[in-house]
């Protein structure tokens, strides 16, 4: 910049030399330097834009003859590579050596780079080409300016490691695994596939190595697997078989007879807690602690919802943790919902009598013919006073198989989860308004649940609903709940190895872990004593035991 600045200096000063030696004043002079350097910057920007209009005609025609000789390429006419390539290669010479021009830097700085600077149509125009065969893949990636594995990836596709059979193998045993509830998570998958591996002699494959944490990702993304949040269930429900819940759904059936779907009553107790749970928030990348400042408590209040198979539900039955009740804790609450008390905050058989009088009755009475009432068969939900006025009423009582209510429970299926979610909504409002309140008080909770119970008013009918028809109650259809169940059929016993299908049917049962027998030692009280102090103590005992055995034996 510096040269051109001397060189105009210095032409500047020859030509007011030459115009004062032909007898001009110094104004003129200045004046028609001024003239001529006008003249000269006009001819410059004539040129300038003249060159970049002409560049960028030819950069949009070259364009269109490119994309006319793809769309030509797929619709099966091949065109001639002198003249499409005439056109690219005109296009990406000129990007290319604009490009080159600028000043090499011997190192970027973090977020210098730019990835993935061309656009979507340019790729696909380029694995188009590749695909052909009409360019290679080095061709493609000097001219379009695109990675050469971006392109070969979009063309055709990365190869899997594995062989496609085995890839679908191990997709199966990852399946079978989840429908005996026995989940594997993305380090179980890794290591089944290196097992494999090395039990099949490959392991040249992966290195020698576990397969990475991206391969896993894209083998679940290639065979249509997710991951999934589990939901931890006990050993004694996993244990349940096909011909147990067969057997339910068999009695089930004879009660069933002759009985409306507005004279099938289902019930269950629940918990409205003080925690509103976790949720997502946004965070700078990289924080190790996202924390929300919210009160929350393990406190909670029971309640009895029910409700019928047309989809009718019965008023709440409110029970709070207390020994007194008071006036507030029952206003501007639900309509006809009724409240009590107990020490422990759940229902006991006082409770559920006086339920059962106060809601179900009321509703019994005012349906005609035979009615059904399902529940669970907890020991403080049954009465002889109850069984009494059943009879009485014409109401038929029916117990849920024991560990089996998360299948059979119409309200457990499809009501409580969407009023959970609703009220932990609610309880984020209530918090977020009353922020130093540390659990719900008991005088706002009767107003918390008239907000829930409007809430759910526009949806309960269709839960209520769903629910019973996902437990293949009404309509009748105990399918629904048995394939939910996993069982060992026989083409899966052709396909896996046997000794797999035994360890997935043993983990689902319930095994009882044994301790031997126990013995009281007798210590010193504030003294400790070591694991070989306890067994000799023990042994003695024993000894002095078997010796007063032999003793009394002798004196028989």
């Amino acid at each position: 910049m510096g040269c051109v600045c001397c060189s105009l200096s210095s032409f500047f000063s020859v030509l007011l030399d030459a115009l004062e030696r032909i007898s001009l004043c110094t104004v003129c002079a200045m004046l028609t330097c001024c003239f001529f350097f006008t003249i000269l910057t006009v001819l410059i920007m004539g040129i300038g834009i003249g060159y970049h209009y002409c560049f960028v005609q030819t950069s949009v025609e070259a364009v269109e003859k490119a994309a006319k000789a793809t769309t030509a390429l797929r619709s099966g006419d091949r065109p001639e590579r002198s003249t499409m390539m005439r056109s690219v290669d005109r296009v990406m010479r000129r990007v290319i050596r604009k490009m080159g021009n600028k000043k090499k830097q011997s190192r970027r700085k973090p977020g210098a780079r730019n990835y993935a600077d061309y656009s979507k149509e340019m790729l696909e125009v380029a694995a188009d080409l590749v695909r052909n065969k009409v360019i290679s893949s080095y061709e493609a990636e000097n001219q379009f300016g695109i990675p050469r594995r971006t392109i070969v990836n979009k063309s055709f596709g990365r190869p899997t490691v594995l062989l496609t059979e085995e890839e679908v193998h191990i997709a199966d045993v990852v399946n079978l695994s989840a429908e005996f509830v026995c989940p594997l998570t993305l380090l179980d998958l890794r290591i089944v596939v290196y097992n494999y591996i090395l039990k099949s002699g490959k392991d040249h494959l992966f290195n020698g190595k576990m397969p990475g944490d991206r391969w896993a990702r894209a083998f679940l993304q290639r065979h249509n697997f997710s991951q999934r949040a589990t939901q931890n269930i006990k050993k004694s429900r996993a244990a349940k078989t096909v011909e147990e819940i067969n057997e339910f759904y068999k009695n089930l059936e004879t009660s069933l007879k002759d009985v409306p779907a507005s004279n099938i009553l289902n019930f269950d107790e629940t918990n409205l807690s003080d925690d509103p749970g976790s949720k997502k928030c946004i965070f700078k990348r990289g924080t190790k602690h996202p924390e929300r400042v919210i009160n929350a408590s393990k406190s909670a209040v029971s309640i009895m919802f029910s409700g019928t198979a047309d989809g009718y539900c019965l008023p709440p039955y409110v029970v709070y943790k207390a020994e007194h009740l008071w006036t507030r804790w029952c206003e501007n609450g639900p309509k006809n919902a009724r409240y009590n008390r107990t020490k422990s905050g759940w229902f006991d058989m006082m409770c559920f009598d006086d339920w059962f009088t106060t809601i179900v009755l009321p509703w019994a009475r005012s349906r005609d013919g035979i009615k059904l009432v399902i529940g669970d068969n907890l020991a403080s939900h049954l009465s002889v006073d109850t069984i009494q006025l059943c009879q009485s009423e014409n109401i038929r009582f029916v117990f849920l198989p024991k560990n089996a209510t998360h299948l059979t429970q119409p309200l457990d299926v499809a009501f409580f989860g969407p009023m959970k979610r609703l009220w932990r909504e609610i309880l984020t409002n209530y918090k977020a308004t009353y922020s130093t309140v540390s659990t719900i008080n008991k005088c706002h909770f009767p107003q918390l649940l008239q907000e829930l119970m409007t809430k759910i008013d526009m949806t309960k009918e269709t839960n209520i609903c769903k629910g019973f028809e996902g437990s293949g109650i009404f309509p009748f259809n105990p399918s629904r709940v048995m394939f939910k169940i996993p069982t060992v059929q026989e083409e899966n016993t052709r396909q896996f190895d046997v000794s797999l299908l035994e360890f997935l049917q043993r983990n689902r049962r319930s095994q009882p872990m044994k301790t031997g027998q126990n013995s009281k030692l007798t210590v010193v009280p504030g003294k400790s004593i070591s694991t070989e102090e306890a067994e000799e103590l023990a042994k003695a005992k024993k000894m002095k035991k078997d010796t007063k055995i032999t003793k009394k034996k002798r004196e028989k």
